[in-house]
């Protein structure tokens, strides 16, 4: 067997480290959730006059009474979309309306109250209005062994005959922002909030300068989880930060053609919270979450007594029924280099925003495209009404994962409903990014379990397969664990699925995902560490085609080629307690018989940030 050399970053870690619908309109205002339900019957199954529960085509469970015609309980996972910013605000309000009491939203909402004693006489006026007030209705992965893509994918590149490493992406073609870059010829890394350019075209890498973003001015002084991107003879350089409007996105676009004076030329502070982004086509998507709410001046009650909650209850709502668009909707700022403001407004595009048609909370979910050589002024912009955890690309599609949100309220009196509910599940929304227009959301879908993380996702000839397991990681482990793979095809505005496979690890959860072409690798882990192979060349029926079962588990898995996979993680003795660092090679040449032919194992105790961060791994076959 040939040599390999394999990079890995060890590091000391501590413990803490829908049926679709006609458009909503302006005349035709979407219902209460309950409302709709009962009116339109193409929101999912209905009953035929019994109690119990029927499966939608996205494998959720809807629960219904024994009232005719009104499912009740989970959100369908598809969207409805709402053509007009009057509709969705509409929609909004009398969602917000259902949920708003003496102390702003229940439910441990992301909306905040001030202090009944905060109020002056403003209060008294608000009242007032109240009671003359009516309420408004309630308103209704490609990846392949060939050398040629390995190299691409796991941070092999060259250039003029030189040979450089990049960022360990999930797929080829697909960049994904990272702490160093490199174009062979120039090295730049953050560090603590500052920008080194160091010159790596001669023999010996020499630092050129440094900016430091947290005296540059703007909201750097305070940002954390700075990263970036390189483009040409400019650095897209991301991070996350607070103003006094919350949680904000920081974008910076920094000029690079002068290595000895680098220049900050703009600024883009936008209003939710980076999850993360993608570089494909010169083009970045990020995507950002935001939780309305901080712009709401809710009055809390001075004393338990039913009067001040009744008063206080009582201006919340017209708080509510007053609300603008901008009250609710992420705004940005784009200043330029000296501070000096060149545009801004409403980050969101309402008047083509998608939400479920049930109520799912009042997260927004944005993919942002900004171009790192042209100025970053915000571009297209696709919102979804949804929270957002896990993101996934491929060089055509954006995907983002969350778990579902649930409102217990309807589950008061229905225990067996309640113990469903509490199963996990995740919404995985579909974004096209391929195309000319910038980001469109397209479809979403839905699949039992909680993910990993972003590899267990990967889209292959147009379908998605997905690895879940019926616990978070966060869990432990019981009896009743397992996992699966699931594999979603879109049809219309729905990711359903076409074809899956459970059963594995039952007691056990998953540690490492990794899909290449048309084969799944997971592993499983509780005492020992099960290796499955997963056979998906029929997207209808992945079929399970070997398991090995060793000591320790892989928590991060690489293809090196020639039917072999690389996995990073710890080993462990019988009894399933971790011993240190683990490298193992296994030849997965023949799918029914996976074989480990190496094990390398580090120092007692240690650990690697790669089994938590595929970034900090590095396979170059040269």
């Amino acid at each position: 067997m040939k040599r390999l050399t394999i990079w890995l970053a060890a590091t000391a870690l501590s413990a803490g480290a829908c049926a679709s619908e006609p458009d909503a309109s302006d005349t035709d205002p979407p219902q209460t959730s309950a409302a709709a339900a009962a009116e339109d019957t193409a929101a999912g199954p209905v009953s035929d006059g019994a109690e119990g529960t029927v499966s939608t085509s996205t494998g959720l469970s809807i629960y219904y009474s024994a009232t005719p015609g009104v499912p009740e309980g989970l959100f369908a996972s598809q969207l409805v979309e709402y053509d007009s910013c009057a509709a969705f605000l509409d929609r909004l309000k009398a969602e917000a309306l259902e949920r708003v009491g003496p102390y702003g939203f229940d439910g441990g909402s992301p909306f905040f109250g001030v202090p009944e004693a905060a109020f002056d006489m403003a209060s008294s006026a608000a009242e007032e209005a109240m009671a003359t007030t009516a309420a408004p209705a309630p308103a209704p992965m490609v990846e392949s062994a060939q050398a040629s893509s390995d190299e691409a994918a796991s941070g092999g590149g060259g250039s003029a005959g030189r040979d450089f490493s990049t960022t360990n992406v999930q797929e080829a073609g697909v960049d994904e922002p990272d702490l160093v870059k490199t174009d062979g010829r120039r090295i730049l890394a953050l560090a603590q909030g500052v920008l080194h350019y160091i010159d790596a075209a001669s023999g010996a890498p020499e630092l050129v300068s440094s900016l430091d973003l947290r005296s540059a001015g703007g909201d750097d002084r305070e940002a954390w989880n700075h990263q970036m991107f390189l483009a040409g003879d400019s650095a897209l350089l991301m991070a996350s930060g607070y103003t006094d409007e919350g949680e904000v996105t920081l974008v910076h676009q920094i000029d690079l053609s002068d290595p000895a004076s680098m220049q900050k030329v703009r600024t883009l502070s936008a209003e939710g919270r980076f999850i993360s982004a993608r570089l494909t086509g010169g083009r970045a998507n990020l995507v950002l979450a935001y939780e309305p709410g901080v712009r709401f001046e809710f009055l809390y009650p001075s004393s338990d007594s039913e009067s001040a909650r009744a008063r206080a209850e009582q201006v919340n709502r017209l708080v509510i029924q007053e609300s603008t668009l901008e009250d609710w909707m992420p705004f940005y700022t784009l200043t330029g280099g000296s501070s000096s403001a060149l545009s801004e407004g409403m980050l969101v595009d309402c008047s083509q925003a998608y939400a479920p048609r049930e109520f799912s909370g009042f997260s927004l979910l944005t993919v942002l495209a900004v171009d790192p050589e042209d100025g970053i002024e915000p571009g297209a912009v696709a919102t979804v009404v949804s929270g957002g955890d896990t993101v996934y690309a491929s060089q055509d599609n954006l995907y983002v994962a969350t778990q579902r949100w649930i409102d217990w309220g309807v589950f008061e009196d229905d225990e067996q409903a309640r113990e469903e509910a509490d199963a996990l599940t995740t919404h995985i929304h579909r974004f096209a990014v391929g195309g000319p227009g910038g980001p469109e959301y397209t479809a979403s879908g839905a699949v039992s379990g909680y993910l990993l993380n972003q590899f267990a996702m990967s889209e292959h000839d147009g379908y998605l397969r997905v690895a879940s397991t019926n616990a978070p990681p966060w869990g432990w482990w019981n009896e009743d664990t397992e996992s699966r793979v699931d594999v979603l095809e879109q049809e219309g505005r729905e990711l359903r699925t076409a074809g899956s496979v459970g059963g594995l690890g039952p007691g056990e959860r998953i540690f490492a995902v990794r899909f290449i072409g048309e084969v799944g690798y997971v592993v499983t882990f509780r005492q020992t560490d099960p290796l499955y192979t997963i056979d998906l060349s029929d997207p209808a029926d992945p079929k399970v085609m070997g398991e090995l079962k060793i000591l320790g588990y892989s928590a991060y898995l690489h293809p090196i080629g020639d039917g072999l996979l690389l996995g990073v993680g710890q080993d462990a003795d019988e009894r399933g307690v971790i011993s240190g660092t683990q490298v193992s090679i296994f030849d997965v040449s023949d799918l029914s018989d996976p074989v480990r032919t190496h094990q390398f194992t580090l120092a007692e105790s240690s650990s690697s940030e790669v089994e938590f961060d595929h970034r900090a791994f590095l396979y170059w076959p040269p």
